[in-house]
């Protein structure tokens, strides 16, 4: 072998790193660099590792639910006064005519014309309308 710094010829070399270059080199020349350690190298695993699995699927955990009342559509009203009912308590609220329309998903007209009673609104808004302002405006009819 032979040194790969000085050139000399030497029975065993050392591995060192001289600004980021991996040399062999003789013992003279080892003190210039920073020793090299050489970790083993990985061996194939021979077996496979095995994976113990359950032998059951584990349970799904099932909540029990209320029983949902339905009520007919038919059977409902919306309250005669629900124009003024709906403005007073989007005032109250210190809310604009758009903000309560963003909240509900609907357009600033369709509160205009419901708050001037031009327009009554549908059930389904009449129950957003009442989850956001704290009113009853749905009733059954008598």
């Amino acid at each position: 072998m032979e040194c790969e710094m000085c050139g000399k010829k030497v029975s065993k070399t050392t591995k060192i790193m001289i600004d980021g270059a991996v040399l062999n080199v003789c013992d003279d020349c080892a003190k210039f660099g920073t020793p090299v350690i050489e970790h083993n190298k990985f061996k194939p695993v021979e077996q496979p590792i095995k994976v113990q699995l359950p032998d059951k699927p584990m349970p799904r955990v099932v909540t029990a639910k209320k029983p949902v009342r339905r009520v007919n559509e038919e059977d409902l009203d919306i309250v005669e006064d629900y124009a003024e009912l709906v403005k007073n308590a989007r005032e109250r609220l210190a809310m604009s005519q758009a903000d309560l329309a963003a909240k509900i998903f609907e357009r600033k007209n369709v509160i205009a014309s419901i708050e001037r009673g031009e327009l009554m609104p549908d059930l389904k808004i009449a129950r957003k309308l009442e989850k956001i302002l704290g009113i009853t405006l749905v009733e059954k009819s008598s």
